[in-house]
């Protein structure tokens, strides 16, 4: 009973505590280099997973508790996935043509890292380290063919049911990341690069019982004012 009464009210205090601190929101946009992290035997049977270009943007909000120390926090829309391609040629009246195909797995997710982020301050540039989880909800996702015989083409369009068998629409991670920021007009410009690891499972393999994971390089730019 005790404890029922105690957390409510800790929580109740810990946010009054927020809505009475200064803290800084403000956009951010960037992108992100994504694949992910597959066990050894699929390595060994599957052809190479590389690196999908994609989007990310949202608002950005930091927290000062402490000297140095802030919690930084997000909502994102981000594009994850991964990409797969091969090339060979045709031999045509003893011409070589290049013939060949890529595959994009792109996702689409709402991510909200919480992070405990340091900040080295010298002079008008500062710069910071931050860590902490990554909480993902998966909104939609497509597969898409491109075929490459003297012109591009698209050969399917596939949307991806999340939430399905094979694929989790939730997704837990683990964030690292680091970056300089700096007073300009009145707020705070800022540039920052992280890395981002799945901890839970998003796609599996029910035939092998393999599972595969998330995992990205991000780097974005973002300018944060003061609300309080």
């Amino acid at each position: 009973m005790k404890n029922k009464v105690f957390f409510p009210v800790m929580l109740v205090l810990f946010v009054v505590q927020i809505a009475q601190a200064q803290f800084t929101v403000g956009p951010r946009v960037g992108f992100s280099l994504s694949n992910v992290s597959t066990p050894d035997v699929i390595d060994l049977i599957a052809p190479d997973f590389k690196y999908l270009p994609g989007v990310e943007y949202g608002i950005q909000a930091e927290i000062p508790f402490a000297d140095n120390f802030s919690v930084l926090s997000e909502i994102i829309y981000r594009e994850k996935g991964f990409r797969v391609s091969g090339q060979s040629s045709l031999d045509l009246f003893n011409i070589d043509f290049p013939l060949g195909v890529r595959v994009d797995t792109r996702l689409r997710y709402i991510d909200v890292p919480l992070q405990l982020k340091y900040t080295v301050r010298s002079g008008p540039v500062s710069g910071y380290v931050s860590a902490g989880p990554q909480f993902g909800y998966g909104l939609n996702g497509r597969i898409k063919t491109r075929a490459n015989f003297l012109t591009q083409w698209d050969v399917t369009n596939i949307p991806i049911k999340l939430g399905g068998k094979g694929h989790d629409r939730f997704e837990v991670s683990a964030v690292v990341g680091a970056g300089v920021q700096f007073d300009f007009g009145g707020g705070q410009f800022f540039a920052d690069m992280r890395y981002t690891q799945g901890l839970a499972d998003s796609f599996q393999v029910p035939v092998a019982d393999l599972n595969i994971r998330n995992r990205a390089f991000g780097f974005g730019i973002g300018y944060r004012v003061p609300i309080k």
